[in-house]
């Protein structure tokens, strides 16, 4: 379409909404039809004249500029025929224009993206000082791969990935877990708070076990959190070398936790399970130690005996047992070790009611076949019920029994007691033979597992076999043929591939039974025995340990019994006395030996560092914060077998002694300022 006829404006201004004008229009005189669509001049005359009798009159009307000065010719025709060559518009040109420097900056981005040095020029800011060491590498266009896969690929396969996701991988939440993954479990690495849905969902739900985070309120969310969320989301790099990668806004924290917060003191909800969301591993009573204890060894009950800051001083480490309890409990420890711990003993046993019941027991130490006395040592009820037959009479009689419980007249229990007497005798033969191999396999047989050769060490202490051949020298002398008779009994009816040398071996099998490398014995007792270096020796702690393990087993019903009796607060070595015992969730117990678990990262909700709060003077008093409940029964607590359910030795910490410090204009209220995204345990490798 041409444009319209127009009279003229008298004014230079285009406004043209078409890609061609007339060459003429600089000049007042137009053509009236204007160019065509393909710039064309249509070479219009200024009117079509009319004729009127003999004559032809121009009919050119006034708004068109009125008659031709110049009439028309005798032949009718027009004598003003606008002829030009017809111009682009000021919109063209500007067109034609935009769309150069649009194809000139495609070019020299696709120059760009598809040099050498694109990532110079691309990288939108320097990286922070933790990972600046990333782009001073050699390789130019290698480095930033470090963090985005893409930055190796060309520029065609960037324009692949709106076709082919898989290009984009690895994304960068799992490159960043390349360097991260020993912080943060890579399984839980997107999940919110770096916890798995089903615990946090479980937290809500009920006490907070040992194995769960802090409780904190998940009832209303504006995300899902068992949606992923990348680790970009919160940490955002290249604002700077002196940017802090952890550093998040209390924005950021409402983005996903639907309420609200706008201050610390009007809407935080009021302290609940903190700084303590279980009872201690080592069983204390703060208020028992300064009212009585203390007083009684002349002593002034100080924070600073049992306690210090660690390196930073972020936190309050508890001293070690030699520093802190040796003083005043190595005595009592010492009196436990006198007798010793007997590991193998000889009951007394009423050899004629055996006889009685048809029941022949073999050859018996007179001293020790009077009458029914005597119980078996734990350590040796253990090893014992590694043998089937041997666990299922310790069931019957009862784990705990004691010879003097024996009822001559019941022949189950009589029936019973022989194989427990039995049983015992082929062990005290095993170890005399194989040494320590024999505590070994029966330990692996119990715990399902590989014994290393350092837990070996700790379980046998030296004891060697040639200490255990008293056994055979004074107290049975006809142990190997009686266990060799019975073995070949049963050889009759099963091969056996197992060898059980009776003669004495020379000096390489000799040192090949020792293993882990030499005890006492008693012969009042008819018993051998180990005496303890003092406290936490490794025997004794190991065989616990063990015991342990298999309350975790399938002989757990039997195990479990024998765990509570070396526990004893009573017991040599007064263990139980501090030492707090957990049942696990799963089944089976823990010992908790120290204060805190050796080279677990435990990672809550809520922080908290001593050092900026012990600059201030009212605060250098632990006891500003930490006040002692001086008539809460603590040690009742350790009675029970959960660790979330206890008797709190101090009173609660509430908000107000926080609220004091702590608002907007003095100390600050953020929300990283007490509290943190990561959370969980987290174990380094």
């Amino acid at each position: 379409m041409r444009e319209p006829l127009q009279q003229s404006r008298g004014d230079s201004y285009e406004r043209p909404n078409q890609p061609w004008v007339c060459g003429l229009a600089g000049e007042g005189a137009s053509c009236p039809m204007g160019p065509g669509r393909r710039g064309r001049c249509p070479a219009a005359a200024a009117c079509h004249p009319v004729r009127e009798g003999d004559r032809w009159r121009c009919n050119r009307t006034n708004h068109r500029g009125g008659t031709c000065d110049e009439g028309p010719t005798p032949e009718g025709v027009c004598c003003h025929v606008y002829r030009c060559a017809p111009l682009r518009s000021l919109r063209s040109r500007r067109g034609r224009f935009v769309v150069g420097c649009l194809l000139a900056t495609l070019g020299a981005i696709f120059t760009l993206l598809s040099s050498d040095w694109r990532n110079e020029v691309l990288a939108p800011g320097p990286l922070s000082v933790h990972h600046a060491q990333l782009l001073q590498r050699g390789d130019q266009t290698d480095r930033c791969a470090s963090c985005h896969a893409a930055g190796t690929q060309s520029f065609i396969q960037w324009a692949k990935h709106l076709v082919d996701p898989q290009l984009a991988e690895p994304n960068q939440t799992q490159l960043c877990l390349e360097c991260h993954a020993k912080e943060i479990p890579r399984q839980w690495a997107t999940a919110a708070h770096s916890v798995d849905f089903a615990t946090l969902q479980a937290i809500d739900d009920g006490p907070i076990s040992d194995t769960q985070v802090q409780k904190i309120s998940f009832d209303r969310r504006k995300v899902d959190p068992s949606e992923p969320l990348a680790c970009s989301a919160c940490h955002r790099e290249h604002h700077g070398a002196m940017h802090d990668l952890k550093w998040m806004s209390d924005h950021a924290c409402q983005a996903c936790h639907e309420q609200q917060f706008d201050s610390f003191a009007t809407d935080h909800p009021e302290f609940s399970q903190w700084p303590e969301n279980r009872r201690t591993r080592i069983a204390f009573d703060h208020a028992a130690h300064e009212a009585k204890h203390f007083p009684k060894e002349k002593k002034t009950f100080e924070c600073a005996v049992c306690h210090e800051q660690d390196s930073q001083g972020d936190f309050q480490k508890t001293l070690s047992y030699e520093a802190a309890c040796a003083n005043c409990h190595d005595r009592e420890v010492a009196a436990s070790w006198q007798a010793g711990v007997a590991m193998f003993a000889l009951p007394m046993l009423e050899v004629e009611a055996f006889r009685d019941e048809g029941l022949d027991i073999g050859q018996w130490p007179e001293e020790a076949a009077d009458e029914f006395d005597g119980a078996l040592p734990p350590i040796t009820k253990l090893l014992l019920i590694a043998d089937p037959a041997a666990a299922e009479a310790l069931e019957l009689l009862g784990i705990g029994f004691d010879f003097f419980d024996i009822d001559s007249a019941d022949s189950e229990q009589m029936q019973a007691a022989s194989v427990v007497v039995w049983a015992t005798k082929e062990l005290l033969f095993d170890l005399t033979q194989e040494g320590h191999a024999a505590v070994r396999r029966r330990v692996e047989g119990l715990l399902g597992r590989t014994v290393s050769l350092e837990e070996l060490t700790e379980l046998v202490a030296h004891l060697s076999p040639e200490s255990l051949a008293v056994i055979i020298e004074h107290w049975l002398a006809k142990l190997p043929a009686e266990i060799a008779a019975r073995r070949q009994d049963a050889s009759d009816q099963q091969p056996s591939t197992t060898a059980h040398p009776l003669a004495p071996q020379d000096r390489a099998a000799s040192q090949q039974r020792l293993e882990a490398g030499g005890w006492f014995r008693d012969n009042l007792t008819l018993s051998i025995r180990y005496r303890a270096t003092g406290h936490a020796d490794r025997l004794v702690t190991a065989w616990i340990d063990v015991l342990a393990e298999a309350t975790r087993g399938p002989q757990s019903e039997l195990a479990e019994p024998l765990l509570k009796q070396m526990m004893k607060p009573t017991a040599p070595g007064l263990c139980g006395q501090c030492h707090s015992v957990d049942r696990r969730a799963g089944g089976g117990f823990d010992i908790h030996w120290l204060s805190k678990r050796a080279g677990e990262i435990r990672s809550e909700f809520t922080q908290f560092s001593h050092q900026p709060h012990l600059l201030q003077s009212q605060l250098s008093d632990c006891r500003h914060c930490h006040r002692i409940a001086t008539d809460a029964p603590v040690m009742a607590s350790y009675v029970g077998q959960s660790p979330v359910e206890y008797e709190r030795g101090f009173q609660p910490i509430v908000k107000q002694d926080c609220t004091e410090c702590h608002s907007p204009r003095a100390a600050g209220d953020r929300c990283l300022q007490c509290h943190q995204y990561h959370v969980g345990h987290h174990t380094q490798e």
